[in-house]
C-alpha cells in the first residue's frame, strides 16, 4: 500500500471544502473508499445530494460535535477508508468543541496508507506542522462583498 498523507486546506478564502470534495471525487473515481465527516455544517447542500448518489458516506452532526468527533476518530482507526475528510474541523477546534490536543493525537495515529484531509479557517500551528500539504486560500475579490448572498449550486 502506498503512503497516505495529511492535507490541510485553510485560510479566509472560498474553496476549502470544494478542494477537499474534488479530491474525494478523484479518489472515488479510481475505486478508492472515501468518506466525509462534516463538523459544524448542518444543512443539506448540493455536495450531499451528489455524494449520496455515489454512495459516499457524509456524516453530519452539527448539534453534537463530541459524538461526531468520536465517530471521526473511529473512522480513522478502522482502516476502512483510503481517503477521509474532516471538513470544518478547524471551526470545531477554534470554537472549543473539540480539543486541539485530541486532534493532534489522533492525527498521529493515522494508519500509514490513509489520506487524511482537514479543512477550515484558522488552522492551528500544531496541525500545520503535522500536515504534509498545506494550502491557504486567500481572498482577493469576492462577490459577497457586493451584497450577493449564498447561491444554490455554488455556495451550498
Amino acid at each position: 500500500m502506498p503512503k497516505g498523507y495529511i492535507h490541510v486546506y485553510t485560510g479566509d478564502g472560498k474553496g476549502k471544502t470544494t478542494a477537499a470534495l474534488g479530491l474525494c471525487l478523484r479518489a472515488w473515481g479510481h475505486g478508492q473508499r472515501v468518506a466525509v465527516v462534516q463538523f459544524i455544517k448542518g444543512r443539506c447542500c448540493g455536495e450531499h445530494l451528489a455524494l449520496k448518489k455515489l454512495d459516499i458516506p457524509v456524516l453530519q452532526c452539527p448539534s453534537n460535535t463530541k459524538k461526531q468527533w468520536e465517530r471521526a476518530q473511529s473512522m480513522l482507526r478502522e482502516g476502512a477508508y483510503d481517503l477521509l475528510i474532516w471538513d470544518e474541523i478547524m471551526a470545531a477546534i477554534n470554537r472549543g468543541s473539540i480539543e486541539l490536543k485530541q486532534v493532534v493525537r489522533t492525527m498521529a495515529e493515522k494508519p500509514e496508507p490513509l489520506e487524511l484531509v482537514l479543512t477550515g479557517r484558522g488552522a492551528p500551528e500544531e496541525i500545520i506542522r503535522l500536515a504534509d500539504l498545506v494550502t491557504k486560500m486567500e481572498p482577493i475579490k469576492h462577490y459577497f462583498n457586493m451584497g450577493v448572498t449564498a447561491r444554490i449550486g455554488v455556495e451550498f
